[in-house]
């Protein structure tokens, strides 16, 4: 692998001075832009408060890293995609239909279970009305998860797609009951020691030593907490389960992030460390059902009508994913190019959408670099 190159003699100036506007805009107060062909990091570069290895909440990027873990687990025969939940939980909806989910719906978002739910005013309210502590607690997380199997469904699984944290709640509670081990733990042991992204992984106050702190991006101030959100998740259902969940949760910088790019790539071609060739590919392609869904197991793909985040230079076939914090990895197998963008958009409030206009723009500038 060659070492990180900032902008190879200015080839990627548009990409870096955009990366520096978004500061000055307001867009986050830290960023980090990494682009890739293959093995080669061509552009590597961080604006505002951010350094190239700085460690952000990369929110919702969680998912596919927990979808992959899925995948091994099923390469291990103890889960399926195709598989119903029934095999592992007592399902308490008061929909019939929710028995027919199956773990391939929740990896799609196309369960029929609802996009979200504030479950973290749930457990705060029970917190006050029984006078004990509950959130961040594994009673806390339980409650969770029970609220989500009994959640009534806004669709009959398989017939609409809506991208939805809970379906991801229980896919994570899934593996952790299929494999007799905490989410984080295995997330370790199975995806990010193999692949050596050593600064990945969830609750990362508890693995840092105190002079790497430094190294964490603050995803702003919260308002539920009363305090800044430093090496905790951002997310707050996340942190009411503890910090660990299958919608949200995970830590890592854009280094890493393309190591995980790559083990996909790789195993694309047959020459996965942890995944096989069938596994990626059936972990990246577009679902069939329902027409029109634009995901895969695990995956978001460009809209091929524009407008997409990814900006308009991403292939047919490319797959990505956003998380909510300000953070991205788009990935186009057929060029085996790879661009992770990581910001802090919260830093200046929920409804900050600055990002949202800058992060095609920035997309669109690194893929023409990496082609010119």
């Amino acid at each position: 692998m060659v070492p990180p190159a900032s902008g190879e003699g200015g080839r990627f100036r548009k990409a870096e001075e955009l990366l520096r506007e978004g500061v000055g805009g307001k867009a986050y107060t830290a960023a980090v832009l990494l682009v890739a062909r293959g093995d080669e990091i061509a552009c590597h570069a961080a604006a505002g408060e951010a350094h190239l290895s700085s460690v952000f909440d990369v929110a919702s990027l969680t998912k596919p890293l927990v979808s992959a873990l899925f995948f091994v687990m099923a390469q291990e025969g103890k889960l399926s995609p195709g598989g119903k939940l029934t095999e592992v939980f007592h399902l308490k909806s008061p929909d019939q239909a929710a028995g027919e989910i199956r773990f391939a719906h929740l990896l799609s978002h196309t369960s029929g279970l609802p996009a979200w739910k504030p479950f973290h005013a749930e457990i705060r309210d029970a917190e006050e009305k029984e006078g004990r502590r509950l959130l961040g607690t594994s009673e806390g997380h339980d409650r969770i998860v029970d609220a989500v199997l009994s959640l009534p469904l806004d669709a009959a699984p398989g017939t609409n797609c809506v991208y939805s944290d809970p379906g991801f709640i229980l896919l994570g509670r899934a593996i952790e009951l299929a494999a007799f081990q905490p989410l984080d733990r295995l997330t370790k042991r199975l995806l990010t020691e193999p692949l050596r992204m050593r600064d990945t992984g969830y609750l990362p106050l508890s693995a840092m030593s105190e002079c790497e702190t430094g190294r964490l991006v603050s995803t702003g101030y919260s308002e539920e907490r009363e305090r800044e959100k430093l090496g905790e998740v951002d997310d707050e259902n996340a942190a009411a389960m503890g910090g660990v969940a299958g919608h949200a949760g995970i830590f890592s910088t854009a280094h890493d992030l393309y190591l995980f790019a790559r083990e996909i790539l790789g195993a694309r071609r047959g020459e996965g460390r942890i995944l096989t060739r069938q596994s990626a590919l059936r972990m990246t392609t577009r679902v069939a059902e329902p027409p029109g869904c634009p995901r895969t197991l695990g995956w978001d793909t460009p809209d091929p009508g524009g407008g997409s985040q990814a900006g308009k230079h991403f292939q047919e076939g490319s797959f990505g994913h956003l998380g909510y914090t300000g953070c991205s990895i788009w990935i186009d197998p057929s060029r085996e190019a790879v661009v992770v963008l990581l910001a802090n958009r919260t830093f200046h409030g929920k409804q900050n959408d600055g990002l949202k206009i800058l992060r095609p723009c920035i997309h669109d500038a690194a893929m023409e670099a990496l082609f010119s």
